[in-house]
Parts: C-alpha cells; sequence; structure tokens
C-alpha cells in the first residue's frame, strides 16, 4: 500500500509540474569503474524516488574517451539538444557542461574542486545554474596510511595528468601532506594512458610506494599501474575506492555508487521544481569513507599489514573474496 501511495504521488508530481518522460544528458570524460559506479547511483536515486527508467525518465549517456575536445562537441550536443538537465561526472566533464549550457541546471559529481574548477563561487547555495557534490579526497590522512604500512618509505610516486584540474589539485594536497610526513614525493607524469603506463615503468625502480589519487586518467589504466607495481614489488595506495577493486593493496576514499546517489538527489529535487539556487553544493560526507585492503596483493609483494588496520578495514580482500566486516 505504501508503495502504491509513493507511485501515485511521484504522478502527482509529475503531473504539476508538466512532464511525462524527462530526458538528462551525462557525461564523464572517460569510462572507467568509479565514474560508471557514480552514473549508476544517480540512476538507482531516481528509481528508489519512484521514478521508472525508460518511462518516466531517460538517459543519454556519452563518454568523451580521454579526449577535451570530444568532451566539448558533447556539451554542445547536449546544448542544442532538448534535455530538463545534465550532469557531467569528473571535474572537465562538468567543466565542459557549464561553459557551454546556461539555460537549463547542470549538476556536477566526482568533482575534486569546484570552487578552484571554477564551478561554482564557493560550497553552499550559489546564484546560476550549477550544482554538484565534491568528491574531494583526504589526501594527508590517505598518505599517513600509507606511512603507517610502508614505515621505511622515503620515495612515494603519484601519478598525474597536469591536464586534470582535479589532478593537479590533488598532487599539491599530497605535496604538502609528504613535506609534512618527511616523505619525498615523485610526480610520474602522463597526459594520456600510454604515456602514464610508460612514466611509470620507467621510475618504479626508484619508488618505496605510489599514490594514486582522483586521476581520472589513471583510473582508465589502474589495471596496468596494478600490474606493474605488483612485479616490482610496490605497494600501491588508491584514494578512490572503488579503483581498488582492479587494483592495489590499499584504499581510502569514497564508494562512487553513494556518491551517485548523494548526485541523485540533488537532480531529484531539481526535477520536482526546486530551483538550482536554493540546493547546496557540497562535500561528499566523511562518514561514506571507507577502507579497503586486499591481503592477497598483499601477500604477493610481501607486505605486512599492521593489525589495527586490518580490524578498522571495512572491507577485506582474501583468496580473491571481498568481504565486508561492517
Amino acid at each position: 500500500m505504501k508503495k502504491m501511495l509513493w507511485v501515485l504521488l511521484c504522478a502527482v508530481v509529475m503531473s504539476v509540474f508538466g512532464f511525462s518522460t524527462v530526458r538528462i544528458g551525462i557525461t564523464a570524460i572517460v569510462d572507467h569503474p568509479a565514474l560508471d559506479s557514480a552514473r549508476l547511483g544517480i540512476i538507482e536515486a531516481l528509481v528508489q524516488r519512484g521514478f521508472v527508467l525508460g518511462t518516466d525518465f531517460v538517459v543519454e549517456f556519452q563518454s568523451a574517451q580521454g579526449n577535451m575536445n570530444t568532451a566539448v562537441s558533447i556539451a554542445n550536443h547536449f546544448r542544442s539538444s532538448d534535455f530538463s538537465l545534465v550532469v557531467g561526472i569528473s571535474t572537465p566533464s562538468a567543466q565542459t557542461l557549464a561553459n557551454a549550457i546556461k539555460d537549463i541546471p547542470v549538476v556536477f559529481t566526482a568533482v575534486t574542486d569546484p570552487v578552484a574548477s571554477s564551478l561554482v563561487p564557493s560550497l553552499g547555495k550559489n546564484p546560476g545554474n550549477v550544482v554538484g557534490v565534491s568528491d574531494m579526497t583526504p589526501v594527508k590522512t590517505q598518505f599517513q596510511l600509507l606511512k603507517l604500512v610502508v614505515p621505511t618509505a622515503q620515495k612515494v610516486g603519484i601519478v598525474t595528468n597536469p591536464g586534470e584540474a582535479n589532478s593537479v589539485i590533488v598532487t599539491e594536497h599530497a605535496r604538502q601532506a609528504c613535506e609534512e610526513l618527511g616523505l619525498r614525493l615523485i610526480e610520474v607524469v602522463g597526459s594520456n594512458s600510454s604515456e602514464m603506463i610508460t612514466a611509470l615503468t620507467a621510475a618504479v625502480g626508484e619508488l618505496d610506494a605510489l599514490y594514486v589519487g582522483t586521476d581520472n586518467t589513471a583510473a582508465s589504466c589502474i589495471e596496468s599501474l596494478h600490474r606493474i607495481t605488483v612485479s616490482n614489488k610496490v605497494p600501491m595506495m588508491c584514494g578512490d575506492f572503488t579503483l581498488a577493486r582492479s587494483g592495489g593493496v590499499m584504499a581510502y576514499g569514497f564508494d562512487y555508487f553513494n556518491l551517485g546517489l548523494d548526485t541523485g538527489k540533488i537532480v531529484w529535487e531539481i526535477l520536482n521544481g526546486k530551483p538550482v539556487s536554493d540546493i547546496e553544493s557540497r562535500l561528499m560526507n566523511a562518514d561514506s569513507l571507507l577502507l579497503l585492503i586486499n591481503m592477497d596483493v598483499a601477500e604477493e609483494i610481501s607486505l605486512a599489514i599492521p593489525d589495527l588496520l586490518i580490524a578498522r578495514a571495512d572491507f577485506l580482500i582474501v583468496n580473491g573474496s571481498e568481504q565486508q566486516k561492517r
């Protein structure tokens, strides 16, 4: 009965606001597990609130495949098409949408620093048509965890694409963290996945550990980065929880499906008539941070994981199976 009343309520809401099938455009700079999970979370958030995919709303998704020119073309296509709102997943995609589209809502997600990226003037409520959720990751805490697991580490690499604003911001935070923790940061630079793999292959021999933040280029080739580090017995720490399932010995970060659910709530509010200027742009809730440890990788590279971290972990991967501890 409750479910039926909820469906009827949704039907009334859609009638009041004058739409039968809502068109939503979603774009991401590249395909990788984290951004894919965010997109699925957005869709699930609408479904949970009574919308039926294909009936009440349709989604057109386009990936820029790591190409900024393609990202701009997608934004222009969305601008000239009949969408109720558009969603940019990742900093580059959100920036291209915000630059191109001024007459319908632009929702961002998986953006590291929306203020520095010139998407919004500040967190909280803003004028204009842009709003969303940031995935700013706790970089210093991640490096503290890395140092706890690899106490002898002195040289820590970070894979980074200087063409991604989010990657530049995370690298700046990493420099500060390493300076405070007495570590030397070595930047492994690549403007695309091929360059990044080549750069890591050349640099891995001098690294005591590798850090992978929220760089989309790194995410798109995470399995290759994992193979390189494992073959050289270099621990890899991921600042992206979702990516850890594809590589790395440890991750402390957000589940991007939950990020999508949070973003989907904003989409729902807009579709129900709430002005963008009345919705706060915000950071992902710190309570959503999760710790995953891959015990199989730790064994493969002969790395001892402290018992206190194993006890604290939300997820462990043991013998190829992921175990949720709490």
